[in-house]
């Protein structure tokens, strides 16, 4: 649930030193457009869903940028960012397909 997702970005602020509830924001932020995405779709398609988080992600960063910089005064290492977001966009890709193959084979023991 959304609580253990707000549990996690605690997490995820201590371990990297943000302020803490940064990342349970963008955590939920994350999930209200994913349940946003899933809610306004009919056919889900890969692609398209692709680009949606890459564009959400982006603005997600942004915020996340935003306040570190505006309100905390926090440095930023601006290439770690960007390899985050490259591979964070590139293993949503990878793990659908897993997801996937995965999901058929537990089907497929149940049927």
């Amino acid at each position: 649930g959304y609580i253990f997702i707000f549990i996690a970005g605690l997490f995820n602020d201590v371990i990297n030193g943000f302020p803490m509830g940064l990342s349970s924001l963008c955590y939920l932020l994350l999930c209200l457009v994913a349940a946003y995405l899933r809610n306004i779709t009919l056919r889900p398609n890969l692609i398209k869903d692709w680009i949606f988080f890459l564009i959400t992600i982006l603005f997600l960063n942004f915020i996340t940028f935003f306040y570190l910089v505006l309100f905390f005064a926090h440095e930023i290492n601006y290439f770690d960012r960007i390899i985050n977001i490259i591979f964070t966009f590139l293993l949503y890709f990878i793990f659908s397909y897993l997801f996937r193959i995965y999901d058929n084979i537990i089907i497929g023991k149940f049927n």
